[in-house]
């Protein structure tokens, strides 16, 4: 009877995981090896069996370890091919309970979220914003969806901890600090620590040559095939996270910017209907949900209009 394809996936991923712990390891099975590792299916099932065999090995002492200690014989690839695969058997559905699926965490317009994750880090989501998690016993892998998310990273050097966002991956051990995508590229900025990025999809762990350090009260933006870093008073960081406290800072935004932030967190969105409009600067502080405040004040100091559209659609116009 053919393997339901959970479990020959399973199989392949404990074949791989005894070669590439064997000294049989060739520059070609490692070639064969990034490829199957691609598939994003392929990855949770590796890093399943990677994790069951490591609490395997932390339970040796144990009689349940038997498989996992077993005499060496000169077919020793083979064996541990056999107990790796006997060791996901071993653990069963609990085990993989045990291991569990990525957790994903998620805010609806308008609304923020604060999570504690499993090692103790705190995390943040702004309007919008969907996030996933997904950690084993070797790493702590993070992908930023969409939105906006601040990150207060429980101290771990034995356990990186990686977040993806578009085609940035930023490392920190024990760090804090935001991350918000945008529709063509990644702003990060640093409020605590040293975060490594790189861009173009690299990986910052297995290519740290190629990661750029950015310190606290500084920022960075990865665009395609681009990393500008730059440094920020401290008004300026602030600015970059008042989200936190539900407000929206403008310091000489364009009203474009401006109405753009406030869109963040509406259904019922501002547009700004005439272009000689658009570069107009603007300023003040306002809370997240304020945006008809922030119109008053247009209207009062700016001579501006308004005209409601479909849908609660408020155009912006110059006044007659």
């Amino acid at each position: 009877m053919e393997k339901p394809a959970a479990e020959a996936l399973n199989d392949q991923a404990a074949a791989w995981l005894a070669r590439l712990r064997s000294d049989e390891l060739t520059p070609q099975d490692r070639i064969a090896f990034d490829r199957w590792l691609d598939l994003p299916q392929n990855a949770v099932a590796y890093a399943r069996v990677e994790a069951t065999w490591e609490r395997a090995e932390r339970l040796q002492a144990t009689p349940h370890a038997i498989i996992a200690t077993a005499t060496p014989n000169p077919k020793a690839q083979w064996t541990r091919r056999a107990a790796a695969i006997g060791v996901v058997a071993l653990g069963g559905a609990a085990g993989w309970r045990w291991f569990g699926a990525p957790e994903v965490f998620e805010t609806a317009l308008g609304e923020r979220k604060r999570a504690t994750l499993a090692d103790g880090s705190i995390v943040e989501l702004n309007t919008g914003s969907r996030l996933q998690v997904d950690f084993t016993t070797r790493r702590r892998a993070v992908r930023l969806l969409k939105g906006e998310a601040l990150f207060e990273v429980a101290k771990d050097p034995a356990r990186p901890f990686v977040v993806s966002a578009g085609e940035a991956q930023f490392r920190a051990i024990g760090t804090a600090f935001n991350v918000r995508l945008r529709e063509h590229l990644v702003e990060m900025t640093v409020t605590e620590g040293v975060v490594q990025v790189v861009g173009a999809r690299a990986n910052v762990t297995a290519n740290p040559g190629r990661a750029r350090s950015v310190a606290a009260g500084r920022a960075a933006v990865v665009g395609p095939g681009a990393i500008a870093e730059m440094p920020l008073n401290p008004e300026a960081l602030q600015r970059r996270v008042a989200w936190r406290d539900g407000v929206i800072e403008l310091r000489g935004e364009t009203l474009e910017q401006a109405v753009a932030e406030f869109n963040r967190y509406r259904t019922a969105k501002l547009v700004v209907g005439d272009p000689n409009l658009a570069g107009l600067r603007v300023g003040g502080t306002f809370g997240t949900d304020e945006a008809e405040k922030f119109v008053g004040a247009l209207r009062s100091g700016f001579n501006v209009r308004t005209v409601q559209g479909e849908g609660g659609t408020t155009y912006l116009l110059p006044a007659a």
